[in-house]
């Protein structure tokens, strides 16, 4: 976990001290795109390869299925409490 953090700050260090040439910056989108497709790519193999967790899908599945309504019933509930309070461009909002 540190050297996930230390790859993290070192990131941010070098992007406010403007270290990080053009051509890396343009393509960072896609290329934090094809990381994220690879690593889910991996998870797969990982999961699909252990019958413990495969065995268990119907059980994991509901308890996913239940966190994944709840996170999108508290973030849509967040953003509705919460946007009288963000301003945007400047102006206050309505």
């Amino acid at each position: 976990m540190g050297l996930y953090m230390l790859f993290l700050a070192a990131g941010i260090v070098l992007g406010m001290a403007d270290k990080i040439p053009g051509i890396l910056l343009t393509r960072s989108s896609g290329f934090q795109s094809w990381s994220l497709i690879i690593i889910l790519f991996a998870m797969g193999v990982g999961i699909g390869s252990s019958s413990e967790i495969t065995g268990s899908f119907y059980s994991i599945g509901m308890h996913s299925i239940a966190f994944a309504v709840a996170a999108v019933i508290g973030s849509i509930a967040a953003v509705r409490l919460l946007r009288p309070l963000i301003k945007r461009g400047g102006e206050d909002t309505p």
